[in-house]
């Protein structure tokens, strides 16, 4: 299990560096594709009704000591963007059905006064389209729908909001 996931980050972290340089190449960027998850608001959202702006995905499972850790800097950063509109801050639960339930991320966001827009993700989006090989994992995506950046572990408020000028 060690060695898949070792050798998931590492493929991960080649086709993120291989990928844009031979985008670049071709004069063409790495176009996320669109993606449409529930949220804890009993709404479908897909990364397409945020067309034009910046969004951050956060990977994560209440289980995570990282994943709470980092979740006062994202609230502060959601908080901030919500009166701004410079970017969106979307989580991804990494629901497995066992650790992670849509029940536990939920009670742990109200229990601690958290109030984001929580997508579910039962691996269609972490594992399907980003690959991500550990949690937490932040994504950024820009205006156009092109991936940015990624960041493996733990943010900071100041990270993301650099993350976020970079992607402009």
């Amino acid at each position: 299990m060690r060695t898949r996931t070792l050798c998931t980050v590492i493929l991960l972290m080649v086709a993120l560096l291989v990928w844009p340089a031979a985008a670049q190449e071709q004069k063409q960027k790495p176009r996320v594709p669109n993606f449409t998850l529930m949220s804890n608001q009993g709404r479908a959202v897909s990364l397409a009704d945020y067309a034009g702006k910046v969004v951050i995905l956060n990977f994560w499972a209440s289980w995570c000591p990282e994943c709470r850790a980092e979740m006062p800097e994202l609230q502060r950063l959601h908080n901030e963007l919500m009166e701004t509109g410079d970017a969106v801050l979307l989580l991804l639960n990494q629901i497995d059905g066992e650790l992670e339930t849509q029940a536990k991320g939920n009670q742990y966001l109200v229990e601690n006064g958290f109030d984001f827009i929580n997508l579910y993700d039962f691996g269609s989006v972490g594992a399907g389209i980003f690959g991500v090989p550990g949690y937490p994992t932040t994504v950024v995506i820009d205006g156009e729908g092109y991936l940015r950046s990624f960041v493996l572990g733990q943010v900071t408020y100041g990270q993301v909001k650099q993350l976020i000028e970079e992607a402009k």
